[in-house]
């Protein structure tokens, strides 16, 4: 992560000190956003399992935009990003649905000495650090007012992983696993965002771009062993459970200087 770090703001640093002046762009990023998890067999659980709308989660970082003219840019982001799925539902304390979430939460509330019985409220929170490549379109950026189009692929760093159940984080005892392990610590997405830019000033530009990300790589980690206090490995997520895409969208913020 820090060599991520290191190599995009050695990028800044040499388009700063290039002679191309007012064509480069850099400044800060803010992004409240609802996100999910999207898993088929998630959905298909019924009244066990609920995949909840989760808007508290947000994403801020650091961006920067290379204008190759005043409609064609080529640009990247440094986003934090806090997100993940929310949950609710109703287990009866029969076996749960061994290909859904509520597989996970049964081993966490197991381990834990959690008793889960009638309603309940989850939640899988994934921290990432993100990094969008983009091609910007659009028209007149030398305008007071202009729109744009940015489109590319991104890269997710994952950070660390939080998951609650009733308010609780819990996490797995006497295993050798962690709630980062059962993703994957790097994914793939694509990214689009569409608005526009204010030139507040000959050199400071503001923004807002609806914008939305979807991953198209399993974020899961589906190989994944679990060892219960040193016994015979086991696989942790049923071999039945298919892919768990995540989803973003928000209303992206950015305030820039013209360099």
């Amino acid at each position: 992560m820090k060599k991520l770090v290191v190599v995009v703001s050695a990028c800044m640093l040499m388009a700063v000190g290039s002679k191309a002046q007012g064509r480069l762009e850099a400044g800060f990023r803010f992004n409240p956003q609802f996100t999910a998890i999207l898993n088929k067999e998630d959905a298909d659980a019924g009244n066990e399992l609920n995949p909840e709308t989760h808007f508290t989660a947000r994403s801020f970082g650091v961006g920067f935009m290379y204008n190759i003219s005043n409609s064609i840019g080529l640009g990247a982001d440094v986003l934090f990003s806090r997100e993940g799925q929310a949950y609710s539902g109703y287990i009866t304390g029969t076996s749960v649905n061994q290909e859904a979430y509520t597989a996970v939460i049964d081993k966490q509330t197991f381990l834990n000495n959690e008793l889960v019985l009638g309603d309940y409220k989850a939640l899988a929170e994934l921290n990432y650090v993100k990094v969008p490549v983009m091609l910007s379109l659009g028209s007149d950026k030398s305008k007071k007012v202009f729109f744009s189009v940015l489109a590319g692929p991104q890269f997710n760093f994952l950070v660390n992983v939080a998951q609650e159940v009733n308010g609780k984080d819990l996490e797995y005892p006497y295993t050798n696993i962690e709630a980062k392990d059962l993703y994957k610590p790097v994914t793939y997405s694509g990214m689009l965002a569409i608005g526009g830019g204010l030139n507040v000033g000959p050199h400071l530009v503001l923004s807002a771009r609806l914008r939305a990300d979807y991953g198209f790589t399993d974020a899961e980690k589906k190989d994944v062993m679990i060892s219960y206090l040193g016994t015979p490995s086991t696989r942790f997520y049923s071999t039945n459970r298919g892919a768990a895409h995540t989803l973003t969208g928000g209303l992206m913020i950015g305030l820039d200087i013209k360099i």
